[in-house]
């Protein structure tokens, strides 16, 4: 996920994700929440098949929560977790992971990772 600089983030107190939605429309979309020095959380909707290819954050731990849609997230290449609305997944700092978007419905879903650093992704194919 991008580096979020602190003055492109919305950085309020309360965040009504419908409102949003609404404002965003079709996916795919990215609105940054939150950013800070130790911190960056993100909004994303991204479309039916799309999918991130492996990557990793050497220094940096991320957390995902679905909110609408389902997805694959593939950690280390080898475990495959299968994500509804509701589930909170963890990649460690260096484990490397994958994001599919499955079925015919949009991937909604929070980010946080930290620290908020840039250029602390890398691509691995």
């Amino acid at each position: 996920m991008p580096y979020v600089a602190t003055n492109e983030a919305m950085n309020a107190s309360a965040i009504d994700v419908e409102e949003i939605k609404a404002r965003q429309g079709d996916p795919p979309w990215r609105v940054p929440l939150a950013a800070g020095p130790s911190l960056r959380s993100v909004l994303l909707c991204w479309p039916a098949g799309h999918w991130a290819p492996p990557h990793r954050h050497p220094r940096a731990i991320e957390v995902f929560v679905v909110l609408e849609g389902e997805a694959e997230f593939t950690f280390d290449g080898t475990s495959t977790v299968r994500a509804r609305r509701g589930t909170h997944l963890f990649a460690p700092a260096g484990v490397s992971h994958a994001i599919r978007v499955v079925g015919d419905i949009p991937l909604l879903f929070l980010v946080a990772l930290g620290p908020n650093e840039d250029y602390d992704t890398e691509e691995l194919g």
